[in-house]
């Protein structure tokens, strides 16, 4: 069965049968591709100009290359096989892992499926800016609570406000995937309908949001 892939904001959540995992975008990669490719650069001026070029410049050109390329290299990695969100149901756990420098390795945060109070989606879609206008970026979290009340972040989505119903779908997709795997609760967003405004008109604000509130039977062998 293919993986389900639900982009989100700047990671991406890949859905399989047995987990759940949010990872880097592909488009996070070009950043430490470029680092990497500086620190080559400087590599190879030192090599080709060495006995032309001042003693300073060469000491710079070693630093920049001692500096971006371990970066570079950390970061490709990372983008490749790391993880900020791993979930597993053969082991009944959610955690949570280092980014970046810690390759998405090291667990952070580690809540079994047992102590899962519910997961949810919550989003700014009302909130008002300072001059009381409407914000036209609209962000969405999904959020595990435990079941001492501690919220853990799983990932967001953002999305114009004019496209805020698909941004919506996306969080509501992640959370019921996580929600099914562990048999938890799934409190999930009002998805906005966005009305088509009439010609001449300004466009209207969404007349209306349906939010979706559903219990997921637990797993075999949960209390």
């Amino acid at each position: 069965m293919p993986a389900e892939r639900i982009p989100l904001q700047r990671t991406v959540a890949v859905v399989r049968e047995d987990s759940i995992a949010v990872r880097p975008s592909r488009g996070q990669l070009l950043g430490p591709v470029i680092e990497l490719g500086i620190a080559l650069a400087g590599v190879a001026a030192i090599v080709l100009w060495m006995n032309s070029l001042p003693l300073l410049l060469l000491m710079l050109f070693l630093l920049v290359a001692l500096i971006l390329g371990p970066i570079g290299i950390l970061g490709i990695v990372y983008n490749a096989i790391g993880s900020s969100f791993l979930m597993e149901r053969k082991k009944e756990t959610a955690r949570w892992q280092q980014g970046f420098l810690g390759m998405g390795i090291g667990t952070v945060d580690l809540v079994p499926f047992r102590r899962i109070k519910r997961i949810e989606v919550v989003s700014d879609y009302d909130y008002e800016l300072a001059s009381g206008e409407i914000q036209d970026l609209v962000q969405w979290e999904v959020v595990m609570v435990k079941d001492n009340d501690k919220r853990l972040t799983i990932g967001g989505v953002a999305a114009a406000r004019s496209l805020a119903d698909l941004g919506a779908e996306r969080a509501n997709r992640l959370a019921e995937r996580v929600a099914s795997m562990a048999g938890a609760e799934a409190a999930l967003a009002e998805v906005p309908v966005i009305e088509p405004a009439s010609e001449g008109a300004p466009v209207a604000s969404p007349a209306r949001r349906r939010r979706r509130s559903r219990r997921i039977s637990p797993p075999p062998g949960k209390a």
